[in-house]
């Protein structure tokens, strides 16, 4: 078998001829990994973007569907308050019931910083989804307590007398649920008539990274929570 050996070097220009070709084929090698991986993250990047636009698209959706429940959460919290003796409410004639809050999705992001797609983003698109998502965060917890104090007020639907001891239990429930209905009103008011959550502090930033236009006006909701909500929100 034939193995071929290097050529001697018999100048320091036949040297430095044999160095240049090497550094030239080294750079090359780099030059085609760095450019596979541009063209990797840059496809990560357009999946990940179509994703996070999709993602916010359908919570400022669902962020419109719960804003407009705000005017019948005060009515039924009013009622709720005539029920415990609190005085200037009127009666609960009806079974309370509960408003619906629909998903708000974030594993696209999730996703998205667990990958690191995020630090391949510009870098002001990347400080809008920041805002999203961290407003996002704090929507969700307020929705959370909104659905554990509605879940306790609901002992009201039981049709028993209303005890001193059920009285003492659901007053403080009262009270922190009107509180966060107020500091929710407060966040995301009601624009009678128009889209609540895009001048919203989600729906402003939104807008800067191209999702006004995937939104779909109404969210996917399953006939039973919208039957619930239509109870809920009926006039006494």
């Amino acid at each position: 078998m034939d193995i071929h050996r290097p050529k001697p070097v018999h100048s320091w220009r036949e040297f430095a001829s044999e160095i240049l070709v090497i550094v030239v084929g080294i750079t090359i090698a780099l030059s085609g990994e760095q450019t596979l991986e541009w063209l990797h993250w840059r496809h990560e990047v357009e999946e990940t973007r179509a994703a996070l636009r999709k993602e916010v698209g359908i919570d400022l959706d669902s962020l419109d569907f719960i804003i407009a429940e705000e005017p019948c959460i005060d009515r039924r919290l009013a009622e709720v308050g005539s029920a415990l003796g609190v005085p200037g409410a009127p009666p609960l004639k009806r079974p309370l019931g509960q408003p619906q809050f629909p998903n708000m999705p974030s594993a696209a992001w999730d996703v998205a910083r667990a990958s690191g797609v995020v630090s391949h983003l510009p870098q002001e698109e990347a400080s809008h989804y920041r805002s999203i998502y961290t407003e996002l965060e704090w929507t969700k917890a307020r929705i959370d307590e909104q659905r554990s104090d509605w879940a306790t007020l609901s002992a009201l639907d039981l049709g028993a007398p209303i005890s001193p001891i059920l009285q003492a239990e659901l007053l403080p429930t009262l009270a922190h649920a009107k509180v966060v209905a107020s500091k929710f009103a407060q966040n995301y008011p009601l624009v009678p008539g128009g889209d609540s959550a895009k001048t919203g502090f989600m729906g402003r930033h939104a807008a800067q990274v191209g999702v006004d236009r995937l939104r779909r006006q109404t969210p996917s909701l399953s006939s039973a929570t919208i039957a619930s909500r239509r109870v809920f929100c009926e006039a006494a």
